[in-house]
């Protein structure tokens, strides 16, 4: 795992506070398209999936190798429920869940080993969301245009995954055990207030894997650029994009050309 990843366990309370909700529409929308009922929720961070698809009724199972982020997970979905691993190695055993979902974590994972564990864990026809939380480009607020442009030079030091790659899921599309990948979009507004704006600046992996004290500098600075604008509340939009799968049967499996060959 990378540094940048391991710095969400020291920023875990900012996580929890800071990251936008998932509003009942977007949830549905996930909860259909992976079935169920027992669904498995894999880098589930503090568990801000987890727990409205545990409210919803389904019987939830998260994955999460951060002890940080695990803590506050298990407080809210239960400690049984609540297992430390990776995506790449996932504590279930084989065709255990009817399906699986993933927030804003793809990016942290080798993807191919990823999607090969779902593919051993997910039963046959069950369905994989992969989701993605996009900040509109034409919402930019001045406080926004200045929070960025103060954490710039950061951003360009630092070695994030969307830098190098794509937000889809890469790994999962094209994998054999799964269909093609369909793509939805669902809008949505994240009712905010400064203090949950500040801690999700702090829940980022560019600030958080700062050290402590300049980490508070940073903070500190973000926080007087919103005291400045007298930003004290603010509704943000936001798209859930779900790349949305279903684990094929076996037999229906495209044949390996290369066994042919042999």
């Amino acid at each position: 795992m990378s540094e940048l990843a391991r710095s969400f366990g020291d920023v875990a309370d900012a996580y929890e506070l800071g990251r936008p909700r998932f509003p009942a529409q977007v949830v549905a929308v996930i909860a259909q398209a992976a079935g169920g009922p027992r669904l498995l929720d894999v880098g589930a961070g503090t568990g801000r999936l987890s727990g409205p698809l545990l409210e919803k009724g389904y019987d939830v199972v998260a994955v999460e190798p951060l002890d940080g982020m695990r803590a506050i997970l298990a407080r809210k979905i239960g400690a049984d429920r609540a297992l430390a691993g990776r995506a790449e190695a996932l504590p279930l055993q084989d065709a255990s869940v009817d399906g699986a979902v993933c927030s804003d974590a793809w990016h942290w994972f080798d993807g191919a080993r990823a999607a090969g564990e779902l593919d051993r864990v997910v039963r046959p026809g069950g369905g994989v969301v992969v989701c993605v939380l996009r900040f509109p480009p034409e919402f930019r607020p001045p406080w926004v245009q200045e929070s960025e442009e103060l954490l710039r030079p950061r951003w360009e030091a630092v070695r994030h995954p969307y830098r190098d790659g794509t937000k889809r899921p890469d790994g999962l599309d094209g994998h054999a055990g799964f269909e093609p990948l369909e793509v939805r979009e669902v809008p949505f507004v994240d009712h905010s207030d400064r203090e949950r704006i500040v801690a999700h600046w702090n829940s980022m992996s560019a600030v958080a894997s700062l050290e402590p004290a300049e980490r508070t500098r940073v903070l500190e600075r973000i926080d007087a650029i919103l005291r400045r604008h007298g930003v004290e509340t603010v509704d943000r939009p936001y798209t859930a994009e779900l790349c949305i799968t279903r684990r094929r049967p076996a037999p229906e499996r495209p044949a390996d050309p290369r066994a042919a060959a042999s």
